[in-house]
């Protein structure tokens, strides 16, 4: 009866175990859907919005300048003509609010760069995270060969010493080279967690739905011109063309700083209530000219601060040329690597899959042991590993440069 019951009890554990793998999300991700889904729902792109947002209501302030402002003011009990409505209009401040709406629309021009590289930074690390989510894939399948590989090896390696033909040694050497192995397969597995979960997180989708990957890929020779590619680089990258936009800016801050020297014409009408010790009410307009004479020396610190501040961004724009030359050269060289590394790799593949071949048809004719055939499929696996590897160090190697060129795009819809 125990027996029986047990018995139930396991069977009733299969069945849920089983109902909660079926229940389990798979979501199927080519690297096109996977690129979408990061510029649909990354938070950064949000914040990027959020920034472009910011500067367009920056530029509107500084516009309104540009309107009449109008207020009213009223005191009880009224005492003169203080109480009324009052309209004042800016006429001339001698290109003051004209330099401020440029340097906003400037800050507004640079934000929407900084989205642009905001953009182009989600596609390439998407690119990254999905390469290299496939990459481990293939790491733990050639380490679950070797496994199969290295527990034949200790089988075999046991049959010799029950029959006198291996020493304690040489089993011990097979059991720890099986152990070394299967840590190296947990460590795989790990990574390869951690890489789907970067992944998920940049596309956003649930830690909980399992994801199947494209890694259907075929080496493909993508041709840059280095000279070409720096040149494009300096002409496009969102992030230059930022800090060109900022320059401006802070030129025009300069000469907002210098107008606050200068006076502000305005003209004012107003509508005043009969007060006490007031005659009547009445309309009252004119012109009048705003004098600055002395503020604690701050007009002649903000001079300071912007030019200063155009100094600093004339320099980060030149750091940021010379860090654009070197990325896009040293990508440049990093694909020849690729390039090579793929070449050398395929002939591995090819060569061991010929062994593999062989290998197999010596067992069906039984002229070959389970551990020469393990042995085949394990080398196998591990030159194809590598030979993936280096085609998805080369993808992403290819995205690095188009992005340091600023010719990262998405994907079409």
């Amino acid at each position: 009866m125990k027996n029986i019951g047990l018995n139930i009890l396991l069977i009733f554990i299969f069945f849920l175990s089983l109902n909660s793998l079926l229940a389990q999300e798979i979501a199927t991700l080519s690297l096109d859907d996977a690129i979408k889904l990061a510029l649909k729902n990354n938070p950064n792109i949000v914040a990027s919005d959020a920034d472009i947002d910011i500067s367009e209501a920056v530029v509107k302030q500084a516009k309104s300048a540009y309107y009449p402002q109008i207020s009213s003011r009223i005191i009880v009990p009224f005492i003169g003509r203080e109480s009324g409505f009052y309209l004042d209009q800016l006429i001339w401040d001698f290109g003051r609010t004209s330099n401020r709406v440029k340097s906003s629309k400037a800050i507004l021009e640079s934000s929407k760069y900084r989205k642009d590289q905001t953009r182009d930074n989600i596609i390439l690390n998407t690119i990254i995270y999905y390469y290299t989510a496939l990459s481990d894939s293939h790491i733990v399948v050639s380490l679950d060969k070797r496994v199969v590989e290295a527990e034949k090896r200790l089988e075999k390696t046991e049959m010799f010493f029950h029959s006198g033909r291996a020493t304690e040694l040489e089993v011990a050497r097979s059991e720890t080279e099986l152990a070394k192995i299967k840590l190296d397969l947990i460590k795989a597995n790990h990574n390869l967690e951690i890489s789907k979960l970067n992944l998920k997180q940049i596309v956003g989708i649930e830690d909980d739905v399992e994801l199947e990957l494209d890694g259907v890929i075929q080496y493909r020779k993508i041709f840059f011109d280095v000279e070409e590619s720096v040149d494009q680089a300096l002409n496009t990258r969102p992030e230059l063309k930022a800090l060109l936009a900022i320059e401006e800016s802070n030129k025009a801050n300069i000469e907002v700083s210098k107008k606050e020297f200068y006076p502000v014409i305005f003209g004012r009408t107003a509508y005043r209530f009969e007060g006490k010790g007031a005659e009547t009410p009445g309309f009252i307009a004119g012109v009048g000219v705003k004098f600055p004479i002395f503020e604690g020396f701050s007009r002649f610190g903000k001079v300071q601060e912007a030019k200063a501040n155009l100094r600093k961004t004339k320099a980060e724009k030149e750091i940021a040329k010379s860090d654009i030359i070197s990325e896009v050269k040293q990508y440049f060289l990093d694909l020849e690597y690729a390039e090579e590394n793929i070449i050398v790799t395929s002939k591995t593949k090819d060569s061991s899959e010929k062994t593999l071949l062989l290998a197999q048809e010596r067992y069906k004719q039984d002229r070959a042991s389970e551990l020469e055939l393990a042995e085949a499929e394990s080398i196998y696996e591990e030159s194809k590993t590598k030979y993936m590897q280096a085609l998805y160090t080369y993808y992403i190697n290819v995205a690095k440069l188009e992005r340091a060129t600023g010719g990262i795009h998405a994907p079409a819809d």
